[in-house]
């Protein structure tokens, strides 16, 4: 589970609390803005100065269709581009058309933007994108709507380590911010890599939701410090940062990694060999006191107040409470939402003929339901379509083909001879409802912890029970019966 942000270090305070000089601190960094690095001789001036205007959140490089361009003639053209791509690299594609001839409506535009309109470019990445969909979820989940309910319901367990976040608030440029504590992630307790991986798909996707990620994109913000050296996954990080290069529809902006530890030295290289030479150059390191990097942050539009108190920034993280944020969302259905093909027709001028009705009425493409969005205001509209338009049993192209899959028994605890029936209420709560913490279930088991109500600064780690058992090891029994709880039923379905 994510850790508790620790207390500022003393004779640092707060800065929350001085939010009032930071126009001094940005004043400080005027003049060594104004004296922006020089571009290397191997990279052309404009390509330089759209990635540093991508760094510093200045979107001379945002992306928008070229002049007097056509949209209703590009959508034609995106689709010829379509049926030009071998079959065999587009089967995925094929398949979530034929389940729902309008499950990709406005997820075509969203690559479109995300690429200037570059029709071919698009087309691609949309069939890479089904392709790597189907890779990652599986020919009986792909289709599914990336909910907690749908597509992700087997991935609580990496979803509840807190490893990727989606921060409440835009930068100063108004880009989505993805927070990554490296020190969350704990291979070794039960998921593999492919679950996390889906995790920050559908991280992706919420950050998606709100508009303005189309317009302005997202960047990365990545602590390192406590991490131990086996939690840097150097292979999740590469899969991850492949996703965002080529297969998901957003502008990948930059990535800050702040207050590398000691091991950062000895994995830096190869992280860095590892991706794409423009993402190479939108990676900034910052490193320092806290205050010098905090001060740094400034120049890339990330302020105290847009940034976690992990790294000494305003915003306390409480991700449990995102997530129950994010069960009462997908299950709304009581207001409207902003489609996506409205956004871009403002952006344009133009009006659409080549979508049909169902996009225009809101059907986000690649999620299989009408989605929530964020206003940059805040304001949250929300509207769901309930199901899909087909059943699995259309698929064709691709082995094995999927069956429909019978509905799932619930998994009843039973308590053994030796067993805490507090562990077994606790095992039992878990799993008739993934989205609560382990802490919560462990609380609904009967479990007392009488230590986390003394001090909301006392470590997380330092809590024990009523019998003495750190709440770490009551965790991790809770994770290993859980474990063993659905092998067993998998066990169980498989005879």
């Amino acid at each position: 589970m994510p850790r508790r942000p620790k207390a500022q270090k003393a004779g640092i305070g707060n800065p929350c609390d001085q939010i009032g000089d930071m126009s001094s601190m940005a004043s400080m960094w005027a003049a060594s803005m104004a004296d922006a690095l020089q571009p290397p001789s191997d990279i052309h001036a404009d390509t330089f100065a759209a990635v540093q205007a991508d760094i510093f959140g200045q979107m001379l490089s945002m992306p928008g269709p070229p002049t007097n361009m056509n949209l209703n003639q590009a959508l034609a053209d995106f689709e010829k581009e379509i049926d030009g791509i071998p079959p065999e690299a587009k089967s995925a594609l094929v398949q979530a058309r034929r389940l729902d001839p309008d499950i990709d409506g406005e997820l075509v535009l969203q690559f479109l933007w995300a690429t200037n309109f570059n029709v071919e470019v698009a087309a691609k990445k949309l069939a890479n994108y089904w392709e790597q969909r189907y890779r990652l979820f599986g020919p009986e989940k792909f289709f599914l709507p990336l909910t907690l309910k749908g597509a992700l319901s087997e991935d609580s367990l990496a979803l509840s380590r807190g490893y990727v976040q989606l921060l409440p608030c835009n930068d100063s440029a108004g880009r989505a911010v993805i927070f990554m504590d490296w020190s969350c992630h704990e291979p070794g307790i039960g998921y593999d890599q492919s679950s996390m991986v889906r995790v920050f798909w559908y991280i992706i996707h919420c950050a998606m939701q709100d508009t303005s990620c189309l317009q302005n994109g997202i960047i990365m913000l990545m602590y390192p410090q406590e991490a131990r050296l086996d939690q840097f996954d150097h292979a999740l990080w590469n899969e991850v940062s492949k996703c965002l290069a080529l297969d998901l529809p957003v502008r990948w902006r930059s990535t800050h990694i702040v207050h590398p530890n000691r091991f950062f030295s000895i994995i830096h290289p190869v992280f860095m060999s590892s991706l794409p030479q423009n993402v190479q150059d939108r990676v900034v390191v910052h490193q320092g006191t806290k205050m010098k990097v905090l001060a740094n942050l400034l120049r890339y539009a990330l302020p105290w107040d847009k940034i976690p108190q992990e790294i000494g920034g305003c915003i306390q993280l409480d991700f449990e409470k995102w997530l129950a944020g994010r069960v009462e969302i997908e299950n709304d259905s009581s207001t409207g939402s902003k489609p996506v093909y409205e956004v871009v027709s403002s952006a344009l001028g133009q009006g659409f003929s080549h979508m049909s009705q169902a996009s225009k009425a809101g059907n986000f493409g690649g999620f299989g339901v009408k989605v929530p969005m964020l206003t940059s205001s805040g304001q949250r509209f929300t509207q769901f379509d309930e199901g899909t338009t087909a059943s699995a049993s259309n698929f064709q192209d691709k082995k094995p083909t999927a069956k429909a899959l019978p509905a799932k028994k619930p998994i009843v605890v039973k308590s053994g001879r030796k067993s805490d029936p507090r562990m077994d209420g606790a095992v039992q709560a878990k799993l008739n409802d993934p989205t609560i913490s382990l802490l919560d279930a462990l609380k609904i088991g009967g479990f007392q912890f009488p230590g986390l109500d003394d001090s909301s600064s006392t470590p997380l780690y330092t809590v024990v029970d009523a019998d003495n058992v750190k709440i770490t090891q009551r965790k991790n029994q809770l994770l290993r019966r859980i474990r063993m709880a659905k092998k067993k039923q998998q066990s169980g379905n498989d005879t």
